[in-house]
């Protein structure tokens, strides 16, 4: 499934909360509809998972799927749900580039 939005590289630590618990992790880059995580966390494609943490001032607060795992180096995620204003966090990231 080709990606609906252009990815931009940007690297943060985030806090990321799955099905096998919550653990640090950060994204290497990001768009409005998805990031990819690097992380050795073994993830199932279509889990749900939580990524949160501190973004430019703002506080990440961001639920997803996962869309495509590259074993051992992360995943993709398909944002499914921002909260706390992180849509807005997102942009300006985004926006920027």
């Amino acid at each position: 499934m080709p990606r609906q939005h252009e990815r931009t590289q940007y690297f943060t630590e985030i806090s990321l909360e799955s099905a096998s618990g919550k653990r640090a992790a950060r994204i290497s880059d990001v768009s409005l509809g998805g990031c990819f995580v690097d992380t050795l966390t073994n993830v199932c494609e279509g889990e749900e998972v939580h990524l949160s943490g501190e973004v430019d001032g703002s506080h990440l607060d961001i639920r997803g799927k996962v869309a495509y795992v590259m074993n051992g180096f992360g995943f993709g995620v398909a944002f499914t749900k921002f909260d706390n204003g992180s849509e807005a966090a997102i942009k300006k990231i985004v926006e920027k580039d």
